[in-house]
């Protein structure tokens, strides 16, 4: 079981996402866009709403605190551009909603697990 925390993600996203998620038996915190560091400081896997650049503060300021942790943007919005500056920003990945169930269950055991190994 891993500890996920969403951050900002619409009511439509977080719940596709916790159905995605859900069956593994996960636990899931739901945070605003006005989340801290501290408010992630335990988590697994952070993953994001990527519709805007509020995010980019948040992902800098974890890969400064918690370099390891892994941090998946998510989006309605793919642009490229986007896509560019969160991977360049240091997030662990990118996904555009809406998700199969079974490419974000990859992206958090990849993510998850390659954190893990860093860590050890």
């Amino acid at each position: 079981m891993a500890k996920i925390v969403t951050v900002g993600l619409e009511k439509s996203a977080a719940s596709q996402l916790g159905r995605a998620l859900g069956s593994e038996a996960h636990q899931i915190a739901h945070k605003t866009k006005a989340t801290t560091v501290a408010d992630v400081v335990d988590a697994d896997i952070v993953f994001a709403n990527g519709d805007g650049k509020s995010y980019l503060t948040l992902l800098r300021q974890i890969r400064e605190a918690l370099p390891a942790l892994p941090f998946v943007v998510v989006t309605r919005i793919p642009e490229i551009s986007d896509w560019l500056d969160a991977l360049e920003a240091g997030a662990t990945d990118y996904c555009s909603a809406p998700f199969e169930p079974k490419h974000i269950g990859w992206l958090m055991e990849s993510a998850v697990l390659s954190a893990r190994g860093a860590s050890a």
